[in-house]
């Protein structure tokens, strides 16, 4: 009988400490931000928190897909609005977490030219999938530089990958936010992309399954604690947005 109470309490215990665990999927460009948000929370007392990071696009497809996600953090709101469109976020928990701005960095110690003029190849995110890679194409667009500029475009699978091919000198410059900048010791900041040429840059974040520890997630992300972390990190509050 006492054996049968103490397998008792142990399945209760693996119970709780499974319901406790959380699954976050965020954009690649939140991924030194989510892991000092996750370590924070953890220490707090929170659940242990899994990340997934990748492009928003590839996220949002996962999570359509059925993947076990209990929170998403995208890099803009057209994914969130594409995954809640097929009924796979907590509408009700959705909110715009940061913003940030859109940069061109090159190696440090060069000096390309921030503008058409650029001679040499410039990565870019893909223009389909990347919330990056869709930022830059309005900016380009908007001050009449894409035309030059795309014959020398290198596409990148996200903005992670786009800051690695400037950081192995693989292209003379890249266009990412300037929290990945920031977040490198190896590129510098060319030049800062006007705010009006693109559309707000906004990291809108929810709820992805009933997950209590989710909730519980998502209420410590509207902390001073976790706002103070994302400023040092580079994001900026957000502007402009919808959600």
């Amino acid at each position: 009988m006492r054996s049968n109470r103490i397998i008792l309490m142990v399945l209760a215990a693996t119970a709780v400490s499974i319901r406790a665990n959380l699954t976050v999927f965020a954009a690649a460009s939140m991924a030194d931000a989510v892991k000092k948000l996750a370590e924070v929370y953890e220490a707090d007392g929170g659940g242990h928190v899994h990340l997934n990071i990748a492009s928003s696009g590839a996220l949002a497809r996962q999570i359509d897909a059925g993947a076990p996600a209990d929170v998403f953090i995208s890099a803009n709101a057209e994914w969130m609005d594409w995954l809640a469109g097929r009924g796979c976020i907590e509408a009700s928990s959705r909110f715009t977490l940061a913003g940030n701005s859109l940069v061109m960095i090159a190696p440090t110690g060069t000096h390309p030219v921030f503008g058409p003029g650029l001679a040499g190849r410039l990565a870019v995110g893909d223009f389909k999938s990347v919330p990056a890679g869709k930022y830059a194409l309005e900016a380009l667009e908007s001050l009449g530089w894409l035309d030059e500029l795309r014959p020398k475009l290198v596409p990148g699978t996200s903005v992670r990958t786009v800051l690695m091919y400037v950081e192995r000198g693989e292209v003379e410059a890249g266009i990412v936010y300037a929290s990945d900048a920031r977040a490198s010791g190896k590129v510098a900041i060319v030049g800062t992309f006007p705010a009006e040429s693109h559309s707000p840059i906004a990291y809108p974040v929810a709820a992805c399954s009933a997950n209590g520890e989710a909730a519980s997630f998502l209420a410590f992300l509207k902390t001073q604690d976790a706002k103070s972390i994302l400023s040092d990190l580079g994001f900026s509050e957000p502007r402009g947005c919808h959600d």
